[in-house]
């Protein structure tokens, strides 16, 4: 089928020129998932003598029949992947492999952007109050057990879940009221929707993972092991890949053998007639992931030859190794999310939105993405990768040239007396003075800001609570040269208000994350400094993931997510209300993304969130979103570390095909890339 224009936004009347520095984007589904800490040791696309301008994604000149076929990738994962349960997962570690396992109805071009036929094969809405979706399912299609694929399972996958409502597929079931088959003759699917919503295309048509219902029909999707169900052969799919091995803690292994994905969704007119996308694939046999104990582990291996490929950037001190070495290469890309400390709303004092700024001052950006990166990371702000720019207030309301650079950007920078010396008497003052950065022009904290871009103003213009600084009190800073004064609040000291102890920050174990570790350690230093008692507490990815999306027991902790999506779709998961657990029935029952409790402690985006989904209109809903996320930056729900400038490390003696310049080439863009990495001749 030829290529269909993207109704779901505009990106397609010329190509996207991201950020300068960033190289050419691509997306793949706008699902989003979480990974470890802060991405440690993220990697450049600009360094040293590099150019920074725009790159095109490969080209490729090759046609299937000439590429030879066989041969196993081995790629490594510095953490475990969590299940094998695709409703379940909320990890990339797993998503690497699920995602060659599961398809979707329709998917995104990782060049042009464009919505591109998959499952289905073509697709309209009918508008009004309750709009319809009609969709067409392709014919022949066979899952990878040998079962067809018929209409049946299109409808149990769609009914399965709107009735259980999966948490991580819970902001794309939310608009559908039903499916049915449709009345009219030239369509096959019905899907009745509660109210207009500006995602239909990707989310609607795209948004869920089939399910083959001879398997899943009948279980408790929070219990069902896809692997113990089908351990030779794994989950049931219509990808090309079978899952023959998980094991979490040492490895998982894909196989290529499904034969009638090769016969029909390998070879699509969109793929032909592609520049970069080689129709035909994958033509490997297999990938092996090995799953490492930490970064160090994972990056050594690939450098003694132990693995082809791995999740992520190379460490930013080995990049010179490989440049050196002609066996090697490494894949330029841009990261498709961002690393980030998420602020626990329900919590009291971060429930206020003052006292969340005034604890990102004390972040050294500087030292985290200058000395530590070596600029080898674009410094954070809004919650929405520049690689989709488009969604942002910066693109929307100042222009493409000003994309992570406005000053408007810089609201929480680094307030620094000299060099890296936090500006503690103007930080107190800040909050003695009951101020908030709520989006009025002005100076805070001795520095200036220029005002949002968009007019919108933080959910809070004072301080939610009195702030005041006397004697020290709590241990923590007794025992930290450096701290004269602490921190009250209403009074109050914080182990006074939080139950009898500082402030916890989660991190990584420092082994894993060396770099992500310094960071939050001078950041912690420089909070007690200013009075305020904070403590680190080591966990491990999945421990760490469980503690804050199923206990949400937690002050604050690092994390990132991938693969959020070139719409602004991810904003309304992230951070509106329904996607946040109210707590009421337990949230052993519920993962939600929500975990900060955003829009129900702590501000609120919901309207704006709101009104940029059900929106139709591309150009409007962009601006809306970019609203959204501006106030979701003021209120501070997330301080955003940064966004990956990615450099992807492969054997590029065995292998070949690979296409530079996608986003996150090594998990959002991956399924292109497997598609086209093939044997050397």
């Amino acid at each position: 089928m030829p290529h269909r224009r993207n109704q779901s936004d505009d990106t397609n009347d010329s190509r996207r020129k991201f950020l300068k520095a960033s190289g050419a984007g691509a997306v793949a589904l706008s699902l989003a998932g979480c990974s470890g800490g802060g991405s440690d040791d993220s990697q450049d696309t600009t360094s040293g003598d590099e150019t920074t301008e725009e790159q095109t994604p490969t080209k490729s000149d090759k046609n299937a029949e000439d590429i030879p076929r066989g041969g196993t990738l081995v790629y490594g994962m510095s953490s475990k992947p969590d299940t094998s349960n695709i409703l379940t997962s909320s990890s990339v570690y797993a998503g690497v492999a699920l995602n060659r396992v599961y398809q979707f109805g329709n998917e995104l071009d990782p060049v042009t952007q464009e919505v591109v036929p998959n499952v289905f094969t073509d697709w309209k809405i009918e508008t009004g109050d309750t709009p319809s979706v009609y969709f067409n399912m392709r014919e022949g299609l066979k899952w990878n057990d040998g079962e067809d694929f018929t209409k049946e399972d299109v409808l149990f996958t769609y009914r399965y879940c709107i009735e259980n409502q999966p948490g991580q597929y819970a902001s794309v079931i939310e608009p559908m009221e039903k499916i049915e088959e449709s009345s009219k003759s030239d369509w096959d699917f019905r899907v009745d929707l509660k109210r207009p919503f500006g995602y239909w295309e990707t989310d609607v048509v795209g948004g869920l993972p089939l399910l083959p219902k001879h398997k899943w029909e009948g279980k408790d999707y929070k219990k069902y092991d896809p692997m113990k169900a089908n351990p030779d052969n794994g989950p049931v799919g219509l990808g090309p890949g079978h899952l023959t091995k998980f094991d979490p803690a040492t490895s998982m292994q894909l196989v290529f053998d499904h034969d009638n994905y090769y016969e029909k969704l390998s070879t699509l007119d969109w793929k032909k007639e592609h520049d970069q996308l080689i129709a035909g694939g994958p033509f490997l046999d297999k990938v092996n992931f090995k799953v490492y104990g930490s970064k160090t582990a994972m990056t050594n291996a690939f450098l003694q030859g132990g693995i082809d490929t791995h999740y992520g950037s190379l460490t930013t001190s080995k990049i010179p190794d490989v440049k050196d070495d002609e066996d090697k290469d490494l894949i330029k890309g841009l990261g498709s999310g961002f690393s980030y400390f998420g602020f626990n709303g329900r919590r009291k004092p971060l429930d206020d939105v003052s006292f969340k700024q005034a604890m990102s001052f004390l972040f050294d950006e500087h030292y985290w993405v200058s000395r530590l990166k070596q600029d080898y990371v674009i410094n954070g702000d809004f919650a929405q990768t520049p690689g989709y720019a488009r969604p942002r207030p910066d693109y929307q309301f100042a222009g493409e040239e000003e994309v992570a650079t406005h000053p408007a950007t810089e609201a929480f920078k680094f307030r620094n007396k000299e060099a890296d010396i936090p500006d503690v008497k103007a930080i107190r003052k800040f909050l003695t003075d009951g101020n908030v950065i709520d989006g009025s022009s002005g100076t805070y904290a001795g520095m200036e800001y220029p005002g949002s871009l968009s007019d919108v103003s933080a959910s809070q213009s004072e301080a939610k609570h009195d702030y005041s600084f006397g004697p020290v009190k709590t241990g923590v800073l007794k025992d930290f040269d450096g701290a004269d004064k602490e921190i009250r609040v209403n009074g109050n000291t914080i182990p006074e208000v939080m139950d009898g102890g500082p402030i916890t920050i989660l991190i990584d174990p420092p082994k894993n994350k060396p770099k992500e570790a310094k960071a939050i350690q001078r950041w912690a230093d420089n909070l007690k400094t200013l009075g305020i008692p904070v403590r680190t507490q080591a966990l491990e990815f999945n421990t760490m993931l469980s503690k804050v999306y199923y206990e949400e027991d937690f002050d604050i902790y690092p994390m990132g997510w991938g693969n959020t999506g070139p719409f602004g779709s991810s904003a309304y998961s992230f951070f509106h209300s329904n996607n946040a657990d109210d707590l009421s029935d337990g949230n052993e029952d519920k993962l939600t993304n929500n975990s900060i409790g955003y829009g129900l402690a702590g501000g609120s985006a919901d309207e704006l969130l709101s009104s940029a989904r059900t929106e139709l209109d591309p150009e409007k809903r962009n601006k809306t979103t970019a609203k959204a996320l501006e106030k979701v930056y003021l209120d501070m729900p997330y301080y955003v570390m940064s966004y990956e400038k990615q450099r992807w490390p492969v054997n590029s003696s065995k292998f070949s095909g690979f296409i530079s310049n996608l986003v996150d080439p090594a998990y959002a863009a991956f399924g292109a890339e497997i598609n086209n990495i093939h044997l050397k001749e």
